[in-house]
Protein backbone atom coordinates (compact mmCIF):
# COMPACT_ATOMS: atom_id res chain seq x y z
CA UNK A 1 0.00 0.00 0.00
CA UNK A 2 1.08 3.72 -1.05
CA UNK A 3 0.81 6.64 1.53
CA UNK A 4 2.23 10.41 0.89
CA UNK A 5 4.16 11.22 3.82
CA UNK A 6 3.89 14.38 4.72
CA UNK A 7 6.51 17.11 6.40
CA UNK A 8 6.13 18.18 10.43
CA UNK A 9 3.44 21.04 9.55
CA UNK A 10 1.03 19.18 7.54
CA UNK A 11 1.97 20.10 4.28
CA UNK A 12 1.58 16.97 1.67
CA UNK A 13 4.50 15.25 -0.11
CA UNK A 14 2.71 16.53 -3.53
CA UNK A 15 2.92 20.30 -2.23
CA UNK A 16 6.67 20.01 -1.27
CA UNK A 17 7.17 18.56 -4.30
CA UNK A 18 5.46 21.57 -6.14
CA UNK A 19 7.87 23.92 -4.27
CA UNK A 20 10.78 22.41 -5.43
CA UNK A 21 9.92 23.25 -8.76
CA UNK A 22 8.60 19.27 -9.68
CA UNK A 23 6.08 19.56 -12.97
CA UNK A 24 3.28 17.22 -13.62
CA UNK A 25 -0.34 16.87 -13.60
CA UNK A 26 -2.29 19.38 -11.03
CA UNK A 27 0.93 21.54 -10.13
CA UNK A 28 -0.10 25.04 -10.75
CA UNK A 29 2.27 26.93 -12.88
CA UNK A 30 3.17 29.99 -14.66
CA UNK A 31 4.53 30.54 -17.68
CA UNK A 32 7.77 32.58 -18.03
CA UNK A 33 8.52 35.22 -20.79
CA UNK A 34 11.53 34.27 -22.96
CA UNK A 35 14.54 36.92 -22.90
CA UNK A 36 14.52 38.49 -25.26
CA UNK A 37 10.86 38.63 -25.47
CA UNK A 38 9.80 37.20 -28.54
CA UNK A 39 6.11 37.36 -30.45
CA UNK A 40 4.72 34.11 -29.39
CA UNK A 41 5.16 34.79 -25.75
CA UNK A 42 2.47 34.61 -23.50
CA UNK A 43 1.34 38.42 -22.63
CA UNK A 44 2.00 39.21 -18.65
CA UNK A 45 3.48 35.28 -17.77
CA UNK A 46 -0.21 34.18 -17.18
CA UNK A 47 -0.64 31.46 -14.51
CA UNK A 48 -3.06 28.23 -14.92
CA UNK A 49 -2.66 24.36 -14.26
CA UNK A 50 -1.05 21.15 -16.15
CA UNK A 51 -3.85 19.03 -16.87
CA UNK A 52 -2.18 16.71 -18.58
CA UNK A 53 1.43 15.59 -20.45
CA UNK A 54 2.28 16.93 -23.88
CA UNK A 55 3.69 14.60 -26.77
CA UNK A 56 6.94 13.40 -25.55
CA UNK A 57 6.24 13.42 -22.08
CA UNK A 58 4.19 10.18 -22.02
CA UNK A 59 6.55 8.07 -22.18
CA UNK A 60 8.11 9.46 -18.38
CA UNK A 61 6.47 11.50 -15.74
CA UNK A 62 10.01 12.89 -14.46
CA UNK A 63 12.03 14.23 -17.21
CA UNK A 64 14.33 17.08 -16.83
CA UNK A 65 13.40 20.52 -18.33
CA UNK A 66 14.25 20.76 -21.91
CA UNK A 67 12.84 22.26 -24.85
CA UNK A 68 11.27 18.94 -26.01
CA UNK A 69 9.01 17.75 -23.14
CA UNK A 70 5.91 19.77 -23.19
CA UNK A 71 3.30 19.83 -20.78
CA UNK A 72 -0.51 21.11 -21.46
CA UNK A 73 -1.73 24.18 -19.29
CA UNK A 74 -5.19 25.25 -18.70
CA UNK A 75 -5.43 28.71 -17.68
CA UNK A 76 -7.64 30.68 -15.51
CA UNK A 77 -8.44 32.66 -17.57
CA UNK A 78 -8.63 33.01 -21.49
CA UNK A 79 -4.97 34.06 -22.63
CA UNK A 80 -3.99 36.10 -25.89
CA UNK A 81 -0.06 36.01 -27.44
CA UNK A 82 2.39 38.89 -27.49
CA UNK A 83 1.23 39.17 -31.38
CA UNK A 84 -2.30 39.08 -30.68
CA UNK A 85 -2.95 35.31 -31.08
CA UNK A 86 -5.82 34.18 -28.92
CA UNK A 87 -7.59 34.04 -27.15
CA UNK A 88 -6.68 30.46 -25.76
CA UNK A 89 -7.98 28.18 -22.63
CA UNK A 90 -5.40 25.81 -23.14
CA UNK A 91 -1.91 25.74 -24.58
CA UNK A 92 0.87 22.94 -24.82
CA UNK A 93 4.16 24.73 -23.47
CA UNK A 94 7.71 23.58 -23.28
CA UNK A 95 8.65 22.90 -19.46
CA UNK A 96 11.14 25.04 -20.03
CA UNK A 97 9.35 27.78 -19.82
CA UNK A 98 6.85 26.43 -16.71
CA UNK A 99 7.98 27.46 -13.07
CA UNK A 100 6.01 25.81 -10.53
CA UNK A 101 3.96 27.99 -7.82
CA UNK A 102 4.60 28.18 -4.59
CA UNK A 103 2.18 26.62 -2.64
CA UNK A 104 -0.50 28.62 -1.13
CA UNK A 105 -0.59 29.52 2.64
CA UNK A 106 -3.51 27.98 4.68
Amino acid sequence: MWRRKTSPDGESARSADAAAGSLGVGVQVYVRESDPPAGDDWVGEPTGVIVAPGERSLRSVSLPADRLTTWVVAFGEPQYRRDGRGPAETATIPSSRLVAAEPAED
